[in-house]
């Protein structure tokens, strides 16, 4: 485990609103981290138990897409969320490891009751009572929402107290192949709160699911009000095409339909581009800006001294 970063999790909670629980702190984003990551989550009663489900546990405010109206009141150790291969440890305090107490995997109904099947043996997390230091096996850390509950053979529920703990693990879809680079080098590997997967979150002029295509469009290529189509494929290797309004054409819809005329380009110089297309280059201080009379002419720019031309 030395070359793994270790995060204790005590899960950091502050008091919060409610004077009998906690609140949890959390990132609502997190970032895909490429190699796994140990939590030791702090068994006990006295540090990180929350009680409203939504305020305290997920710390949702009044923006969040999710539907609060249903909320619950179940005491428990703050929610963790990992990702796959990470690895969990459950640190029990002193006080709990005299009773015979251990760690069962059970479903999320009986996770709010508190039920305990006591004739699913195989569903108990360790092969032993829990006390001191325990690495929860990965079999138990599976994609999807994981409900743990303290079981006792006697005595009081420590679960209904709030020893119960949710683990979501998720995975990412981050990369076309094990060897390609995370979003292909063009943005970040991201998880808000609630989703259920890692997703890339590209850098504009990047878009696609691993950041794979260039948006050529994105600098706006085509001039004179003409509409950019993006050709989608390999970042490296796609381009645009532009589709003009009359009278403008070329690559561009730099290029203005017909040969140069005497006078067509006024305080400007005209330059045939092909054989049926040419530009106007106006004189210092002046822009191309629009066509009178099928001729197009170079407005002005006042007090601007510098060269600035353009279609």
């Amino acid at each position: 485990m030395t070359d793994k970063s270790i995060i204790i999790l005590s899960l950091v909670v502050f008091h919060g609103s409610f004077i009998n629980g906690k609140t949890c702190r959390r990132q609502l984003v997190e970032e895909w981290h490429p190699q796994p990551s140990s939590y030791v989550v702090n068994w006990t009663l006295t540090e990180n138990i929350c009680m409203d489900f939504y305020r305290d546990c997920w710390i949702l405010g009044v923006n969040t897409k999710i539907d609060t109206s249903g909320n619950q009141v179940v005491p428990q150790i703050c929610p963790l969320q990992i990702q796959l291969g990470d690895i969990l440890v459950i640190s029990s305090e002193p006080s709990l490891q005299f009773p015979e107490i251990n760690l069962m995997n059970v479903s999320e109904t009986s996770f709010i009751d508190c039920v305990q099947n006591t004739t699913t043996e195989d569903q108990l997390l360790f092969g032993c009572r829990l006390k001191g230091m325990h690495t929860v096996n990965s079999k138990w850390l599976s994609v999807g929402t994981h409900y743990f509950i303290t079981v006792m053979a006697s005595g009081p529920s420590l679960c209904s107290l709030g020893l119960r703990l949710n683990v979501t693990v998720k995975q990412q879809f981050c990369q076309e192949s094990l060897s390609s680079e995370i979003c292909s080098g063009h943005g970040k590997c991201l998880s808000e709160v609630w989703s259920k997967i890692y997703s890339c979150h590209c850098q504009p002029p990047f878009s696609g699911k691993y950041c794979q295509e260039h948006d050529a469009c994105s600098s706006k290529p085509c001039k004179n009000n003409g509409s950019c189509i993006n050709k989608r494929g390999k970042w490296d290797k796609q381009g645009y095409e532009c589709v003009c309004h009359p009278p403008f054409t070329g690559k561009n819809c730099s290029e203005i339909i017909g040969q140069c005329q005497p006078h067509i380009c006024f305080h400007g110089n005209c330059s045939n581009i092909t054989s049926n297309s040419f530009i106007c280059e106006c004189d210092e201080r002046y822009s191309v800006t629009h066509m009178i009379d099928s001729e197009i002419s170079c407005w002005s720019l006042g007090h601007y001294s510098f060269y600035f031309c353009h279609l």
